[in-house]
Formats: C-alpha cells, structure tokens, sequence
C-alpha cells in the first residue's frame, strides 16, 4: 500500500537517510522538526505511519506519544533510538508501541519494520469492518428474529438461555430478568432438570436436529420443539423454535419429504413403476449407478428394457402375479445400458398413492 508517513525529527541526517531508504516507494513522506510542528500536521493529515525521533529537544518524546496517540489513533507510531534494543523494548513496552529502529539506520531494518508496521494496520482497520459487520448482522438478526411470531431462544449446552425473541417472552409472560440465565427445563417445564423425552438433550448428544411434540407445564400447552445444535463464537449451543403442532396435511408433507431423503440416500437400488402404462416413475440413486442410466434416460422407460431379453416375459409375469397380493420376490437378470447383464435378487411391493397404483422394487446384487 501506498502509506502517508510523518518523520518527526531534527536531526537532517535521519530525514535524509529515511527519504533515501523509502525512494521510489510510493510513499508520501512529511516531515517535522518539533513537536508543535507534528501535531499541526496531525491535525490536517491521517498518516499511516509516523517515525519518531526519541531526541526532540522542544517536546520530549513521552510527551509527544500521548498527543500523538490522541489526535491519531489508528497511525503505527516507529521509534527512532539510538539506545541499545533492551532499553527501546522497555520504552515500547511503557508507551505500548510495537516497532521501532536504532541508529545508525540499517535500509533493510527500516524496510522490514514500515512493513510490519503496515500490516498491523490493514489488521486493525480489518478488524475494525468484521466488527461493524458483526454487529450490524447481530443486530439484523435480532431485529430479524423479533419479527418471527413463534418463539426462538437459545441456551447453552447446560440449558441456560441466552438470547430469546420478543414471542418467546410474549408466551412465557415473563421479563428478561425472568427469563435470560434461567434453565429452560425450569421456566417450561417447572422441573429440576431436563424431561427424560426432552429434544434439547437428545440434540446435544447426537449433534443433529432434534424435532418432537412436547406438553409444557410451565405454559399449560402442547406444542411442538425444534432444537438445532449450533457453533457459535462464544461456544457452543442449541436453538429452540416453539410453533403450534403441524396439521395432517403438513404432516403428511413432512412424511413425504423424509421418504424421498430416504428414497434418495438408500444404500439399495430402487425403482418405482407404474401399474398404469408400466413405465419407471422414479430410480434413486443407487439404481441409476447400477443401470448406469442418467435419470432423463431411465425415467418413463418402459420397464421390461431394464430386464435381460431371456427372461424378460417371465421376470414381469412372475412380478405382477405376486404383487397382486402385495409382495413380490423373485431371482432374474438386469440389463444395464451398456448391455451388461446382472443377477439380482428383486423384493417388490404394492403402493398405492390414491387411486395411483405402483409396484416398487428393490434390488440385491447376487
């Protein structure tokens, strides 16, 4: 980075020796003789870095730091001393400095301490925009949570609540003192300790989501609590979300959504046919990797181009004759896309999706 650097000096020599080492560095380098002279400077200019000669006869040096530190407190202060390196560390340590330089100036020494002193400020002005960034995003997060009608607040690993949203105090009827580092089993619950089917605690042991119905005695209501262990800078802990128990058609969203998690993870291939028109309606995974088919290609396939040609006929009668009564398992050969026959074990079963009609199969390699 280009830098504004203050020399504050009245030996020439060093100002010389300064402006010849820094040459060419694209730096915008001032100087000062007197102390009065550094301060005026500081008051019209935000320097990065300021040199500071330790021998100043108008204004001694530990009067001038503390002015310096007041008029710019973001600029790297380097000490020019022609002591030996334990006394300078002893004045660094008093005035909480951290570079500085002994005569006679080495080019290299210089270098290397502007540069250290330049990095530690791109740190401090870094640190100083995550800061407002986090805070601003605490913020909006706050603001953000408050708008949600349900409850939400977050506990410690040991079930002490942390932070709450403006419903979770709505439904408890309490204040922050109430509520903020009190138990969540006590103000819920009216319990010692946590409830043995509790998802907080069932959360923290596994380390995954954790979802029930819960009745909570402390509010006189069934409801239903998610509880989401998650890492925060402080440590560790659990959000809880409090929200009235799903209905039968969410429910039975939800039921599906985890069936298709599960259809789609199983280790086992699986293939979903239709009763009506006997294409394949849905292959997992598994499936696809077995047949080496893309799903566009596998999917609405008429389902006898996924079983050998020589037993195809009666792979298909034997299937649609046991799944009649609900269940079906028999032995046969699968064709994959490069013409690679298979032998499979096929179990397969009956499903019925309102007045839809499907036979789903599943297959072990032999």
């Amino acid at each position: 980075m280009n830098a504004n650097i203050l020399v504050v000096t009245q030996d020439q020599e060093i100002l010389k020796g300064i402006n010849t080492i820094l040459e060419g560095s694209g730096h915008n380098i001032k100087s000062a003789s007197t102390g009065d002279g550094c301060l005026t400077l500081c008051k019209s200019t935000n320097f990065d870095v300021i040199f500071v000669d330790v021998h100043i006869p108008t204004l001694p040096f530990n009067h001038l730091i503390p002015d310096i530190k007041k008029m710019c407190p973001e600029s790297e202060i380097i000490l020019i001393t022609g002591h030996t390196i334990p006394e300078a560390l002893v004045k660094l340590e008093a005035y909480q400095l951290n570079n500085f330089v002994v005569l006679p100036l080495n080019a290299e020494r210089v270098k290397l301490t502007l540069n250290r002193a330049l990095r530690q400020l791109e740190l401090l002005k870094e640190n100083r925009r995550l800061l407002l960034t986090v805070t601003a995003a605490k913020k909006e997060w706050e603001a953000t949570v408050d708008a949600i009608e349900e409850p939400i607040f977050v506990t410690d690993f040991d079930y002490k609540i942390l932070r709450a949203n403006l419903a979770t105090f709505q439904m408890l009827g309490k204040g922050v003192n109430e509520v903020i580092g009190h138990k969540c089993y006590e103000i819920l619950h009216c319990a010692s300790e946590p409830v043995p089917d509790c998802p907080g605690k069932k959360a923290r042991d596994s380390g995954e989501p954790v979802t029930d119905i819960l009745s909570f005695k402390g509010i006189k209501r069934r409801m239903t609590c998610s509880v989401y262990p998650q890492v925060f800078a402080s440590g560790g802990g659990l959000v809880h979300y409090l929200h009235e128990p799903a209905t039968a058609t969410e429910q039975q969203a939800q039921a599906m959504a985890k069936y298709e998690r599960l259809f789609d993870d199983a280790v086992v291939p699986i293939i979903v046919v239709s009763l009506d028109d006997y294409k394949i309606t849905d292959a997992n995974q598994s499936a696809l990797n077995l047949l080496a088919y893309n799903p566009e290609d596998l999917v609405d396939m008429d389902w006898e181009n996924i079983f050998a040609r020589d037993v195809r006929e009666n792979t298909i009668n034997e299937l649609l004759q046991q799944v009649s009564s609900g269940y079906a398992r028999i032995e046969t050969k699968l064709l994959d896309k490069n013409y690679r026959e298979i032998n499979v074990r096929v179990l397969a079963n009956l499903v019925e999706v309102g007045t839809f009609r499907y036979i789903e199969m599943f297959f072990v390699q032999q």
